[in-house]
């Protein structure tokens, strides 16, 4: 958190950042509002159900909505968890960080 504040200041960006679970932000987030970059850092273990944290999120509906057409959805995961076909983001590019693989998204044309 320190470091994006110490970022924002250094380029003049303007920017709010939300130190929040992924999924609670989900819930009580406002349509109204958008944003131009969402960084979610899921639990790399399953849910109660047994799905992936990484699944759920890449499906939620209303994570795209939130984004600006040109906004980014950055989100790490395992480099050896695989992703399934996801129908609301395409890569745009991912990096790979020792044991954190980072995925760069953006909102697929197919809504």
């Amino acid at each position: 958190m320190e470091v994006l504040e110490k970022n924002l200041t250094k380029t003049k960006l303007k920017g709010r950042i939300r130190n929040q679970d992924v999924f609670d932000f989900l819930r009580k987030a406002s349509n109204s509002e958008s944003y131009q970059i969402i960084f979610a850092d899921p639990p790399y273990e399953k849910t109660k159900h047994g799905e992936r944290y990484t699944e759920t999120l890449l499906n939620n509906e209303a994570l795209p909505r939130l984004l600006e057409p040109s906004g980014m959805f950055v989100l790490e995961k395992r480099p050896d968890e695989t992703v399934a076909e996801m129908k609301l983001w395409r890569v745009v590019t991912k990096r790979t960080y020792g044991a954190t693989e980072v995925l760069f998204l953006s909102q697929s044309a197919i809504k």
